[in-house]
């Protein structure tokens, strides 16, 4: 057995952090070494001089020494074999004891029995910890001091004047003494030690490093602790949930110290605004929490009525005020705030951050920069987003998806040139519910990955299958979430699916929604590239709903811009602005040389002022509903032979 499975047996890592585990290995393979080397050299000595005592006809002494030799063999190979080095440190401090009492008792060859206790009772202290050795020399001690000065000296064969005796006690006390000192010394710094590990191993487990404020574990402890208090003095509690709006922007632009340091300043100023001197709340630094990124809480106990908490929302509010000033820098963030009231809202901890979080994304969905306590119609909300998930995971499990197909026609000849696939669930938890209300949560949840990919290779299978059963010519065009584009691993990930599928890239389209683009978003920016670089074809999806700047179109390698349907349905209306709107994306796709879709076409007249102004291609229940796989086939054949 070598000395790593030994340590794999001995320190119970359950029980230990990563340094301290570390500590102890180091003064394991210490005490180890030390047993295994003193062992070894003991051994030989030992043999040697048990030799010479018997070559000497000292044949008591030379057996004596020879035996303690052949014990000392048998536990070097038992800690070789089990690395049991208490077992082994107390059975060679047996061996010494024994040994140095025996060269007392005889006086070793010449008299000189004395001068070999010395370093033997150093060695024996040595490998012992503080208080066995403690004991150690307190029997030796004894046991010296009943020899030399009681009647018991007549087990002596050997004799030694008082001043020999006195001479050998006094210098054997100063000696352990000494070796004593020096091993409480270690024990010493290695409690210090172990506490600073413990200390910081503390810090790190329940505090955030970068704030210094509770982390999300020490804040469940917190509120639970509060929650009882609260309950048995028959108090509100209120829970503020902070999330920070356009953070990301200020990690993107200004890069993720300048956010750090954000951070850290907003921590310091929450602070200051519900510090101890609140005359509603006496909260203190357990009252807040970071519990990631972004995302800060508060909890404010002995609240007289829920409205109370809203004075505070505001203070937190008015921290953003004409921006937030970091070193110099006004950063254009702000704050969405979700407030619940126990035992109002909740009872449990984790319901009450629950309804605090749902409270909080009501906040982002009504302008941000606010705050919204927990209604009834939130809870309604909650527990239909709760449901939509667990259908979602369902459908993701047992494959409960499917796909259907939106032809895409070339407004010159009415050609089928593009599919759109769009997805639909056949879970009975989402019966009746559709992508626009389903695919938020996916995104909410992080399912949207899988699901993503789900759709990504089933609609490449089904272009492989258009491509040999119709000969089809046009593109696959695939709706991807925004979540996609801060996904470093996508690009790669679609270029597998692509390998895996045999589809040419020039055949994909992938549809982006223009609302999930920031405006400086390298990593963004970066995925689009990425993507680009593929082969595939990129579409802004729902152009002209979102926030992108006209000048900013030159910095996105789109291929195409999708007309959102609302501006369609507005060509013929009354409000000029929103009329005007088509021809305006019309002529900007022309000037970027970008191919332009119009989707929600449902009428001949939509049609035909849409091929007046030059669109390229069009979409909608006029032309074509969603179609099955089947219905599908025969559109495309249909569509190919009327070419012809």
């Amino acid at each position: 057995m070598d000395i790593n499975s030994i340590l794999e047996n001995q320190i119970q890592t359950h029980d230990s952090t990563t340094g301290q585990q570390e500590m102890v290995a180091v003064r394991f393979r210490r005490r180890y070494r030390l047993c295994q080397v003193l062992t070894i050299i003991g051994v030989l000595f030992l043999l040697a001089l048990g030799s010479i005592n018997l070559i000497s006809n000292a044949r008591f002494l030379g057996i004596l020494l020879l035996g303690c030799a052949f014990v000392g063999l048998i536990n070097l190979y038992i800690l070789k074999r089990s690395g049991n080095v208490e077992r082994a440190a107390t059975v060679l401090s047996g061996i010494l004891c024994f040994l140095s009492i025996s060269l007392l008792i005889t006086g070793g060859k010449d008299n000189t029995g004395m001068l070999w206790i010395y370093p033997i009772m150093a060695i024996n202290l040595f490998i012992n910890r503080f208080w066995p050795a403690v004991v150690i020399f307190s029997f030796f001690t004894i046991a010296s001091l009943l020899l030399l000065f009681t009647p018991l000296s007549f087990l002596l064969m050997t004799s030694y004047s008082l001043v020999e005796a006195i001479r050998f006690v006094l210098t054997m006390l100063a000696l352990n003494v000494i070796c004593l000192a020096a091993l409480y010394s270690e024990e010493q710094a290695y409690r210090t030690i172990i506490q600073l590990h413990a200390d910081d191993v503390r810090q790190m487990a329940f505090f955030d490093t970068l704030t210094g404020l509770p982390n999300r574990w020490n804040f469940k402890n917190n509120l639970q602790r509060l929650i009882s208090r609260a309950k048995k003095d028959k108090n509100r509690i209120g829970l503020l949930y902070i999330d920070l709006d356009n953070f990301k922007q200020v990690n993107d632009q200004f890069g993720h110290e300048a956010g750090d340091r954000l951070l850290l300043e907003f921590s310091e100023r929450l602070w200051e605004v519900i510090r101890p001197s609140d005359q509603l709340f006496k909260p203190n630094k357990d009252s807040l929490a970071r519990l990631a990124g972004d995302e800060f809480v508060v909890i404010l106990p002995d609240m007289k009525k829920p409205q109370d908490a809203s004075k505070a929302a505001e203070r937190i509010l008015r921290v953003f005020d004409n921006g937030f000033d970091v070193d110099g820098v006004s950063h254009n963030v702000y704050a969405s705030i979700g407030i619940a009231v126990y035992p109002d809202d909740a009872v449990e901890p984790a319901t009450l951050l629950q309804h605090a979080d749902a409270a909080m994304y009501d906040a982002k969905n009504n302008g941000r920069n606010c705050y919204r306590f927990f209604t009834k119609d939130i809870a309604m909300a909650l527990q239909q987003r709760q449901k939509i998930e667990k259908g979602l995971r369902m459908a993701l499990s047992e494959s409960q998806f499917s796909l259907v197909y939106m032809p895409i026609f070339d407004c010159k000849d009415n050609a089928i040139v593009a599919v759109e696939a769009l997805l639909r669930c056949q879970n009975e938890e989402l019966k009746g519910i559709g992508p626009d209300d389903f695919i938020p949560v996916a995104e909410s949840t992080g399912l949207i990955k899988e699901i993503d990919l789900w759709v990504i290779d089933n609609a490449l299978n089904a272009l492989t299958q258009l491509q040999s059963s119709c000969a089809f010519e046009g593109k696959m065009c695939i709706n991807v979430s925004g979540v996609e584009l801060n996904n470093e691993n996508f690009p790669s990930q679609v270029k597998a699916l692509l390998m895996k599928n045999n589809v040419s890239p020039e055949r994909v389209e992938l549809e982006i929604t223009e609302t999930a683009f920031v405006a400086g978003d390298m990593t963004c920016l970066e995925t689009l590239k990425a993507l680009n670089e593929l082969g595939v074809s990129l579409a802004l999806d729902d152009f002209g709903t979102g926030y992108t700047a006209f000048s900013q179109l030159i910095h996105y390698p789109a291929n195409c811009l999708k007309i959102d349907r609302s501006f369609v349905n507005d060509l013929f209306s009354a409000s000029k602005s929103r009329s005007k709107m088509v021809m305006i994306i019309q002529n900007l796709a022309k000037l970027y040389g970008l191919r332009v879709i119009a989707e929600g076409v449902e009428t001949e007249a939509q049609l035909a002022y849409l091929k007046s102004l030059g669109c390229d291609w069009a979409q909608g229940y006029y032309l074509s509903c969603p179609l099955p796989w089947h219905e599908l086939l025969n559109q495309i054949t249909v569509n190919v032979k009327e070419r012809e």
